[in-house]
């Protein structure tokens, strides 16, 4: 339990001394960008000073089973990003997402949820995307935390218990990625129940495009056998120039056209 709380403190750390030297457009999305590249252009300070610290409970993974455990780790640390002098961190066990001044550590908002928000947000100058447990695709203020607008990504708002939570049948577990105005999701975990991975504009929440055949193809599986199966979104989307990577959990990604989700 402690070393998740280290985990966060030292990253706190981290983005704290980073602030001061990366430009506005900060580190808005997991691992700096669309690509997941985790590589800026601002050289970091030679020495790294304590400025301040955050005390949070330690995250409690979705798949804590002995099996999934090191196999599906993708919530297992605050996965913060900065954006305009703000950290913004994700919470599951409190269903929110925070953000907090990078000089002072001081909470300036919190958006509550209807689910465990367990993928990291992205972001622009001006928006701040997330999805949630509750099969919901979010899209607050960067400044403010006021809700600009709201998409629900599974097809209904039908409950189950999930995790010890009431959560929706579908959870949105395709983390968020942004690219070109665009941010691209995805719903549900169980392909059989159906998968939906969709696009849509992060100015108005506008649908571009969303893709619900995935769940229902035929395919061979590990056993050999073959049966209507999919990509189980869960993880962090990747977003190239022309494709969209969908991680599977513990199985192997999709790859989609990203203007289209074919």
């Amino acid at each position: 339990m402690k070393r998740f709380a280290i985990a966060l403190q030292l990253m706190m750390l981290f983005l704290a001394t980073l602030q001061t030297t990366l430009t506005a457009s900060d580190w808005p999305m997991w691992r700096f960008d669309a690509g997941r590249t985790a590589a800026g252009t601002t050289e970091l300070p030679t020495q790294l000073q304590h400025s301040w610290t955050i005390k949070a409970p330690a995250r409690i993974q979705a798949w804590d089973d002995p099996l999934n455990l090191d196999l599906m780790p993708y919530d297992r640390l605050f996965e913060p990003i900065v954006i305009s002098n703000r950290l913004i961190v994700p919470f599951s066990d409190t269903d929110r997402v925070c953000a907090f001044d990078t000089s002072t550590g001081q909470q300036l908002w919190s958006f509550v949820t209807d689910g465990p928000v367990r993928l990291p947000p992205a972001a622009t100058a001006q928006h701040v995307c997330f999805v949630s447990d509750d099969g919901c695709l979010y899209c607050v203020d960067v400044a403010s935390g006021k809700l600009r607008w709201k998409f629900l990504a599974a097809p209904g708002t039908r409950r189950i218990v999930g995790n010890q939570r009431l959560i929706s049948t579908w959870p949105a577990r395709g983390g968020v990625v942004i690219r070109d105005g665009v941010v691209y999701f995805a719903a549900s975990i169980w392909p059989m129940m159906g998968v939906y991975i969709g696009a849509v504009e992060v100015e108005n929440g506008r649908l571009l495009w969303i893709n619900d055949s995935t769940g229902s193809t035929w395919i061979k599986q590990p056993h050999s056998a073959p049966s209507f199966a999919g990509v189980a979104p869960q993880g962090a989307l990747v977003a190239t120039a022309e494709s969209l990577i969908v991680p599977g959990g513990r199985s192997v990604p999709a790859v989609f056209n990203r203007s289209n989700g074919d």
